[in-house]
């Protein structure tokens, strides 16, 4: 019988430490994690029958003396997205072993839980009895998770009272304890599940409420619940899988939202924490199924499963480019047919029979088919009003204009085939750039070895355009007599780049010193950038990202740095054409 120590518990109010990453955005769900201690057992199957009826995740704590004769049960809660955890091997009471001692009865477990997890996997521990000291804070090698409602499903025996308990004691970030060994706590915690749902909570295992709440949980550390944060990274997204044929071949692209990891297998065996890992585009051969999921943590903090048959080789997608006002469109599949489509034309899709002349501020779309194959993905394109070929920059983006102004004026230049990566990070050198073909100034012979960088060559592309800066006073670099010209720059080094240029032309408005104030994150701006940030935000030369927020840390993409270099231009010649 499990024995519970109240007034310990009543104690341990635990703090949640902050994750290193930023918060999500979102005031986000009321959520609350259940757990089932002391299993398996012979009613944890009709309990994970009603969990996946609900569209419900728990976590388990197991005893390993038990986990041996359930392998087919611990597949099934992995599959389903549960999160395992460890409840000691036998259910010793660990306060009273050495430090030692806990370790071999946690890793015991571990090795067990492996077999279904895969090695390296992570679990958390909760100690029997709630009882824990030094020896087991350090031994555990885990966060140790405790709880903050605890319906006493092992004394009553009675499904109605676990109902009424849970739900009388159930708030917004708690932990709930329950135990899958007896019968009446299974329609008892079910119950409670679906009133609290009807509620308004969400199920979460106990990885996910922490790391969706931008809480870390560390090891040695004890946790018995999440309170909400204010923000909620929301669940973890299945990942998109395609695939094009490549030389007869599959080539498998796997995509998820950022900052999760993706495990995919080619095979019939179940995903796990020893699957391979995406690490980018990858080739296998015709008929495939591929199934992968996208994780934080394999253990608990999961999407589900991502599946995507390929019984047929798909056409190459053709290739599309425009010289001179002339289009022309490749395809390397042997015997494809091409069809394209100019902008919105109504005529629709038509066969393409060889190269033909089109008006600037024309979008291009064309698909490849070919008998015995899947028809090709569409490749598009845009042929901008300034006759600017982009392949990844089209209209509706936010940047469209400044990107096609700055290429237009040679102040930004793409890699030659149609791509000018505008969510890459600019390098510092590129940003310089930028400034330097804007200013149609040259820098002279004696100034390029004059610019005290010891890696700048002098034969980059980059070296005139540093020189140029440093100057002139834009530029001082990283205080270690190195400029990094392939490092990528912050925001508010930029705005301190884009100020100086402004003096330098003896253009910079006086600082008001009220363009930071508008930021929530304004204490995070350093001091040597705030006088910067706050011209270049009176100005509306740089400014936040809508909510309140500088973000001056983050990077500078290549189409924020052409936004900004296109507002400078304009401010610019608004003074140039002021009437004096």
């Amino acid at each position: 019988m499990k024995r519970i120590i109240s007034l310990f518990l009543a104690a341990l109010m635990l703090i949640c430490v902050p994750a290193m990453a930023p918060a999500a955005k979102g005031a986000g769900k009321k959520l609350i994690a259940i757990t089932y201690d002391d299993g398996p057992g012979p009613y944890t199957g009709s309990l994970l029958d009603g969990l996946k009826a609900r569209g419900v995740k728990a976590t388990f704590f197991m005893l390993g003396n038990r986990v041996g004769g359930y392998g087919s049960t611990l597949a099934r809660m992995y599959r389903e997205g549960h999160q395992l955890a460890n409840h000691s091997y036998d259910h010793s009471d660990l306060s009273r072993l050495t430090e030692s001692g806990v370790r071999s009865q946690v890793q015991a477990t571990n090795r067990l839980l492996d077999r279904t997890c895969g090695a390296g996997t992570d679990y958390m521990v909760r100690a029997p009895y709630g009882s824990v000291n030094s020896a087991v804070s350090r031994g555990a090698g885990a966060p140790l998770v405790f709880w903050s409602v605890d319906p006493q499903d092992w004394l009553y025996r009675n499904a109605a009272a676990v109902k009424n308990n849970i739900i009388r004691s159930a708030h917004d970030g708690a932990i709930i304890l329950v135990h899958d060994i007896h019968s009446t706590s299974i329609p008892g915690s079910l119950a409670a599940i679906d009133y609290l749902k009807g509620q308004g909570y969400e199920f979460v295992t106990v990885h996910e409420l922490f790391r969706r709440r931008g809480k870390a949980m560390s090891s040695g550390v004890q946790y018995s619940s999440c309170p909400p944060t204010g923000s909620d990274a929301g669940p973890v997204q299945a990942p998109i899988i395609t695939g094009e044929t490549e030389n007869g071949r599959l080539r498998v692209t796997i995509k998820a939202q950022p900052g999760a990891a993706i495990y995919y297998t080619t095979g019939t065996e179940d995903l796990n924490q020893g699957s391979v890992r995406y690490t980018g585009p990858f080739l296998t051969d015709y008929p495939c199924k591929v199934r992968a999921v996208a994780a934080f943590n394999m253990n608990g903090s999961k999407s589900g499963e991502a599946g995507e048959a390929f019984t047929m080789p798909r056409a190459e997608s053709p290739r599309l480019s425009v010289s001179d006002g002339v289009l022309a469109i490749e395809c390397d599949t042997p015997g494809a047919e091409v069809y394209y489509r100019l902008g919105t034309d109504e005529i629709g899709w038509q066969l393409y029979t060889g190269p033909m002349s089109i008006e600037p501020g024309t979008e291009i779309a064309a698909y490849s088919s070919c008998g015995g194959y899947l028809d090709s993905g569409q490749a598009k394109a845009s042929f901008s009003e300034r006759g600017i070929f982009f392949l990844d920059v089209s209209p509706g983006q936010w940047y469209y204009e400044a990107m096609d102004r700055a290429a237009y004026a040679g102040y930004i230049v793409g890699g030659g085939d149609g791509m000018f990566t505008p969510g890459r990070n600019i390098t510092r050198a590129e940003l310089v750039t930028l400034l330097y073909r804007y200013s149609r100034e040259e820098a002279g012979d004696t100034e390029i070895p004059a610019a005290p960088f010891g890696d700048v060559p002098p034969d980059k592309y980059y070296a005139a355009p540093i020189a140029w800066a440093y100057e002139r006073g834009l530029i001082s670099g990283c205080g270690d007599g190195l400029f990094h010209p392939g490092q990528g720059i912050s925001r508010q080094e930029t705005a301190v780049i884009f100020y100086n240029f402004l003096k330098y032309r003896q253009l910079a408005p006086q600082s008001p010193g009220t363009g930071v104030q508008g930021y929530d994150d304004r204490d995070r701006i350093a001091s040597w950038a705030r006088e910067a940030v706050d011209c270049m935000s009176v100005t509306g030369l740089l400014m936040g990202n809508g909510k309140n927020e500088f973000q001056p840390a983050g990077n500078t993409t290549r189409a924020q740095a052409a936004a900004v270099l296109i507002r400078l231009e304009d401010y610019i010649g608004a003074i140039d054409n002021q009437v004096i």
